[in-house]
């Protein structure tokens, strides 16, 4: 048991050093905290019978904000890299002929890129009340706050899930990128498609399909439970759904959901890593 842990505990270690170490990541968290800044910048000059109903809730909306879209690309970033980016190096063979198990150096890995993620989004939350608070006063149930970063890392876990196995499958970090954002934002488009459908043609056998994507649950899982957390109702919960530029889910369809479309990765992941061979330096 001690030496799983310390196993563990380096690996966690050794992929938060790394992550941070990639630009891109590095790029994505820059993009993600200007957007705080640009979110705050226009909620302030928007007229007052919009903003009131959310004053003392303004955290909330640069808290799901991100939710759109720049977390899941973090998510898919994060995740394809984790694995992918050691075979590229040839550092992959390192590890395996450390006194570790594959299951350690998965749990590891998985971990730390999970933690980041974590961090990530209590790192923007909390910009986001600071600003909140700066610009539209003291803020109220932020017992919610801390919800909502937890639900914020649940929805995130299906495209983190996707960019593991993808990294894992492909072992080529930019393949695995840009498969996992084709794979998540296809479905986000496609259930847009749907909405729009529902709306002119009054038919919605198309928002039941979409309803079964990986970007179903995990895009609207935040906003539906922040919003409930908060009882908002009515215009309120109108005007937080659309400024955050989602909708509105079924809480216990999106637990299976974000369940299914993480763990089912996850396994193939793990499958792929346990019977796969140990590579040598990718070319």
């Amino acid at each position: 048991m001690a030496s799983t842990l310390r196993a563990l505990t380096v690996l966690v270690e050794y992929e938060l050093l790394r992550s941070l170490a990639r630009r891109r990541v590095l790029l994505l968290l820059t993009a993600t905290l200007l957007l705080e800044v640009a979110i705050y910048f226009v909620l302030t000059r928007l007229p007052p019978l919009f903003v009131n109903p959310i004053r003392q809730y303004a955290w909330s909306v640069g808290l799901i904000a991100p939710s759109t879209a720049l977390l899941h690309v973090l998510a898919i970033t994060i995740g394809a890299s984790a694995s992918s980016e050691e075979y590229e190096t040839g550092t992959a063979d390192f590890w395996f002929t450390r006194p570790i198990s594959r299951l350690e150096y998965f749990a590891g890995k998985t971990l730390g890129g999970l933690l980041l993620l974590g961090s990530i989004i209590a790192l923007y939350s909390s910009l986001a009340l600071v600003l909140s608070w700066y610009a539209f006063g003291p803020q109220s149930r932020l017992d919610a706050l801390v919800l909502g970063i937890a639900a914020s890392l649940a929805s995130a876990a299906p495209s983190f899930a996707l960019g593991v196995a993808l990294g894992e499958l492909t072992r080529r970090s930019m393949i695995a990128i840009l498969l996992g954002g084709i794979l998540f934002f296809g479905s986000v488009l496609f259930q847009s498609y749907a909405n729009v459908v529902a709306v002119l043609n009054n038919d919605r056998s198309l928002l039941e399909i979409a309803s079964y994507l990986p970007s179903w649950g995990a895009v609207g899982y935040t906003v539906t439970v922040v919003s409930e957390l908060l009882n908002l109702r009515g215009f309120a919960a109108s005007f937080f759904a659309a400024a955050s530029g989602l909708t509105l889910v079924d809480v216990g369809r999106a637990h299976l959901s974000i369940l299914a479309y993480s763990v089912a990765p996850f396994l193939a992941a793990w499958f792929r890593l346990r019977y796969g061979d140990v590579t040598r330096r990718s070319a």
